[in-house]
Formats: C-alpha cells, sequence, structure tokens
C-alpha cells in the first residue's frame, strides 16, 4: 500500500471516529458546534484519502474536493455524487461563517448522508487499498 496514501487512509479514519463519538451525544449547542467542526475535518480527510488513492494509482487529479470528487466517481471511490457535492457544500456554508439556521441543516446532514457518505467512501477505500 502507498506510504501517503495509508497514512492519509488513517485520519480519514480517525477522524470519523471522532465524528462518529459526538453522532453518539444528545444534541444541544456545544454538541451542534462539535458536530459541525467534525464533520468539516471528517469531509477534508475523506476526499483527501480519496486523492491520495487516485494518485497512488497515476490519476491525474488535481488536489482539491471540486476535481476530486467527480474523479472519485468516475473511479467508483463513491457511488452518490450529487451526495457529495452536497457535503461539499455544507462544509463550505459553515466553514467561514455562523449562522444559526445553516448550523441546524448542516448538523442534520452530518447526522443523516453525511455519516452515510463518509462511511461508505472508508469502506470502499479499506477494500480498493491494494489494488
Amino acid at each position: 500500500m502507498d506510504k501517503r496514501f495509508a497514512q492519509a487512509l488513517l485520519h480519514a479514519e480517525q477522524a470519523c471516529q471522532r465524528l462518529n463519538e459526538v453522532l453518539a451525544m444528545p444534541e444541544d449547542d456545544i454538541v451542534r458546534d462539535a458536530l459541525i467542526k467534525r464533520f468539516e475535518f471528517s469531509f477534508e480527510a475523506g476526499w483527501k484519502a480519496a486523492y491520495r488513492w487516485m494518485r497512488a494509482r497515476g490519476v491525474d487529479v488535481d488536489e482539491g474536493a471540486y476535481e476530486v470528487i467527480p474523479a472519485a466517481f468516475k473511479r467508483r471511490l463513491i457511488t452518490d455524487a450529487q451526495g457529495w457535492d452536497d457535503m461539499r457544500k455544507m462544509r463550505n456554508r459553515t466553514a467561514h461563517t455562523y449562522d444559526l439556521s445553516m448550523a441546524l441543516l448542516v448538523a442534520a446532514f452530518a447526522r443523516g448522508d453525511g455519516q452515510r457518505l463518509l462511511a461508505d467512501l472508508l469502506n470502499t477505500l479499506k477494500a480498493r487499498a491494494d489494488e
């Protein structure tokens, strides 16, 4: 297994474990804020692991979520390109500003589709790690 991919996969696994810890807690303002932050860094770690998987196999893709998501879909690392694009947009909505209604929306996304999409990616990357 490529060393840089292995490190990126480990980071993604650790980030998602941290996300799952907060998802197990009842939501209040502080937990919601922690959930959003952990969702942000889990998303970042996830697409970067997909990027490293592709680069280890000689795929020429720019290092950015906007470029990596369609390339990952093309290579069947992700099966829900629209869900990942939605997740990218959700992450961007909370990264630079705070609005309660947006925080509630992003937290709900992270608890549902976000968690599922990240788990699916991790499972696929682990299954295809030695390709």
